[in-house]
């Protein structure tokens, strides 16, 4: 998961659309953005333009927290990484695992090919602070992903350690 405004900016992608290419992310926010609170909408099971209520967030964070191995962005080599583990996938089960993991997360020197570069906005910046106040429930969202992620390092461990034991 990343940070909600950021994920809104990379669905405003300027250049996906040809008369968006001079828009600026605040001209999209402003006037093109209508879904808001799209994680919260999507494990509460509300359609985009539905609104979302602290019901929502509760049902979501509930599912989320019972139900899930969550990844972030900021983290996303020790993401990927946990997936694997609890799936079972490793370079013993996988022959590709080695060289997908080298692709995508670098060691060829041509570094990191799954990745797409978009603009950055900041904490304070209009569009930011748009965002922010359209998007507070996938905001708290995303924080309790965050602590689930620091919390779900101990569970992923043991499963690292058992299959190291059972190598």
């Amino acid at each position: 998961m990343m940070p909600p405004p950021q994920f809104f900016v990379r669905t405003w992608e300027n250049t996906y659309r040809p008369e968006w290419k001079d828009m600026t992310i605040l001209d999209w926010v402003h006037n093109h953005n209508s879904d808001n609170n799209h994680m919260v909408k999507k494990l509460a099971g509300k359609v985009q333009l539905m609104p979302a209520d602290g019901m929502d967030l509760m049902r979501a964070k509930k599912t989320v927290w019972q139900r899930m191995i969550v990844g972030v962005m900021e983290e996303m080599e020790e993401s990927v990484y946990r997936f694997n583990t609890v799936l079972g996938i490793n370079a013993k089960t996988e022959k590709k695992y080695n060289k997908c993991m080298k692709q995508f997360f670098g060691g060829s020197g041509k570094g990191n090919i799954n990745s797409h570069s978009h603009p950055k906005i900041e904490k304070g910046h209009p569009a930011w602070n748009y965002l922010a106040e359209k998007n507070q429930l996938d905001i708290e969202l995303y924080e309790m992903v965050l602590k689930l992620f620091k919390k779900q390092k101990e569970l992923i461990d043991s499963y690292r350690t058992l299959e190291a034991w059972s190598s």
